[in-house]
């Protein structure tokens, strides 16, 4: 509206004698930011609905989409004005998400799901190449991704271990599911469900008593619940630690 306002005042101050296609071209621009704030608007408005009621609203998915998308940077900034720590940002930007796909309540049969994991899960001294294939991993116990890929064979769900965004962008682009569990840090997550949008994907955020993308940890019922929710329509608890 303070946008909108400053160009209606530039128009009345200086074009308005003889303003011919100016005029029209200024009431156009106004027209289309009063449009794009109105469409924001409408997102958060559906955000907000999402989350208090627990249900999915169809019509706003594609407003909610784009206000998602448009305010995360917007909120970054501000939390730099104010002194707010990036990882307190990402770790609520991850639980609106959780809360916007849980509220969809859609069930999937295992070959559409995508569990991925980073590869800082495994033990740093393990000689293992677990990124390439899965299967080389011994299912020692030292760390949890023998637990996880057990997890993924019971529910049949497909499984992949990467060491950044390439590798995780190709995975979703190969096997193209209906849905995404990811287990990352808060900025990797937040990062990868803006990449994946509208594709719904549920967070889980590892915990790293060891110092960032260095012998991390993630709790195996955390991710249960999280591909429960997708294949069987169960609920799932999912907080940033």
């Amino acid at each position: 509206m303070m946008f909108a306002g400053v160009l209606y005042y530039l128009w009345l101050t200086f074009f308005q004698r003889d303003a011919g296609v100016l005029r029209y071209l200024l009431v156009a621009v106004v027209l289309v930011v009063l449009a794009a704030l109105f469409f924001v608007g409408l997102g958060f408005f559906g955000i907000v609905l999402s989350i208090v009621s627990s249900r999915n609203i169809t019509f706003l998915n594609k407003p909610i989409n784009f206000t998602v998308s448009l305010l995360y940077p917007v909120v970054l900034w501000l939390g730099k004005v104010f002194k707010i720590a990036q990882d307190k940002i990402q770790c609520s930007f991850v639980e609106v998400n959780n809360q916007l796909v849980k509220a969809k309540k859609g069930k999937l049969t295992p070959d559409r799901l995508l569990v991925l994991l980073p590869h800082c899960l495994q033990e740093r001294e393990c000689p293992n190449r677990i990124t390439t294939n899965p299967d080389n991993c011994s299912r020692c116990g030292k760390c949890s991704v023998g637990a996880l890929l057990a997890l993924g064979e019971h529910y049949g769900v497909h499984m992949r271990i990467a060491t950044g965004g390439t590798l995780a962008r190709e995975a979703v682009k190969t096997l193209k599911p209906r849905a995404i569990v990811a287990v990352a840090c808060e900025r990797d997550l937040t990062s990868g469900i803006l990449d994946c949008i509208p594709l719904p994907v549920l967070g889980v955020t590892n915990e790293r008593p060891n110092g960032p993308c260095f012998n991390t940890q993630v709790k195996p019922k955390e991710v249960e619940k999280a591909i429960l929710f997708f294949i069987k329509g169960g609920d799932s608890h999912l907080v940033c630690t």
